[in-house]
């Protein structure tokens, strides 16, 4: 055993109820991923070896020989209460090393540990809740991974619009791009035939074949439209400006950061313009003012959806389509700030993969806590172990 364990772990002890805390569930979830080792020989369950990992990196774990350290410094109760066997020949319980947690990540099967967790994730986000279903869908390099062909490992990934909980990744297919996954993607959502649901999209899916899969897999659509398709950012331009004469449909002003800033929301019916399923087409205006009134800046996004008026209103556009701009600041960006993502440069067979999988776990279990302080949270569980406990049970 490492003398940091000894040190660090053994004297650290809850200062509350932290061991009552039910992670059952969360265990149950680990328990369906098929273990990818001869099972001649395993000292350390698989479901015992994800939650010791999934504890790290809600300690902050960056890379796997993190992941090793952090896991020698969970405390002994703790490790009791995740599963571990007790070393009778040493009297303590032991936990896996780095060369144990590095073999299962790079040969576990990351696309079903994918699904699994985000199947897990959308039953306790969605859990009692009603109205439109919304995603958003975007894609990240990690740019610090590569594979064996020498291409960056590309995710494609849909998160919950508000909640900001990841409820599915697919790893990119080397030699090709999101553009082509998003039916893939999709197809690893359970969603009830008959819930109303949407998915958001920027700009580069605006095709006509994305479009047809996604109402074809019962799902409306709300698009960015900009200049890689010219002419049907011309054809909503040209609905779309007159609007801009008589008072916008939808209106919110807000302030901070030192700026004021005001989004003004007008919409149509799309007419004859060429698009499959195409409802209603919009535009935003997003006007930016110093706190004294003077004008700053002002953009303008053209919007499409193939849901009606009635399911989608002027102030659904609004709010959907900052929904999927969020998607960049709330699970992207804290994957890179938090978790260093962008400058990891694991990559040996499906680590990157897995570690990202892992990730959104633990961003997925604080967010279903309502914390909004995320690299608070990380940091008082790098501080004190026990502190995860609480985050993982449901």
């Amino acid at each position: 055993m490492s003398s940091s364990h000894a040190s660090t772990g053994c004297h650290q002890q809850p200062t509350g109820n932290e061991l009552d805390a039910d992670i059952s569930e969360l265990l149950a979830m680990l328990a369906e991923v098929p273990d990818p080792r001869d099972p001649r020989g395993v000292q350390y369950a698989l479901v015992y070896v994800l939650a010791v990992a999934v504890v790290a990196v809600l300690a902050g774990a960056t890379s796997i020989a993190e992941v090793a350290r952090a896991v020698a410094r969970i405390p002994q109760r703790m490790l009791a209460k995740l599963g571990a066997e007790r070393d009778w020949f040493r009297l303590r319980y032991a936990y896996p090393s780095r060369t144990t947690i590095g073999d299962i990540l790079t040969r576990i099967d990351a696309d079903l540990l994918d699904k699994i967790i985000g199947r897990w994730l959308m039953v306790h986000a969605w859990r009692d809740t009603d109205g439109m279903l919304v995603i958003a869908l975007d894609g990240k390099v990690l740019r610090g991974a590569w594979t064996d062909d020498n291409s960056q490992v590309t995710l494609f990934s849909a998160m919950l619009h508000g909640t900001g909980i990841p409820v599915a990744q697919i790893r990119v297919p080397d030699g090709t791009n999101e553009i082509t996954q998003v039916k893939a993607l999709i197809g690893t959502i359970d969603v009830a035939p008959a819930q109303p649901r949407m998915a958001t999209l920027d700009a580069a899916h605006t095709q006509r074949d994305t479009a047809t899969q996604l109402k074809a897999a019962g799902w409306d659509y709300l698009m960015t439209v900009k200049g890689n398709q010219p002419t049907l950012q011309t054809e909503v331009a040209a609905v779309c400006r007159p609007l801009l004469t008589r008072p916008p449909d939808h209106h919110v002003e807000e302030k901070g950061h030192g700026r004021i800033k005001r989004w003004s929301t007008w919409t149509a019916p799309a007419g004859d313009i060429d698009f499959p399923h195409l409802s209603q087409v919009a535009i935003i205006r997003r006007d930016t003012f110093d706190l004294l009134g003077s004008p700053i800046a002002k953009e303008f996004a053209l919007i499409i959806t193939s849901s009606t008026p009635e399911m989608c209103t002027p102030a659904d556009i609004h709010t959907h389509t900052r929904g999927q701009w969020g998607i960049e600041n709330k699970v992207h960006w804290i994957r890179d700030v938090v978790w260093n993502e962008d400058h990891n440069q694991t990559h040996t067979g499906n680590t990157a993969q897995a570690f990202a999988g892992l990730k959104n776990l633990a961003l997925g279990l604080i967010r279903l806590k309502g914390i909004t302080t995320i690299k608070a949270t990380i940091e008082d569980i790098a501080s004190d172990r026990y502190q995860a406990l609480p985050v993982m049970a449901t």
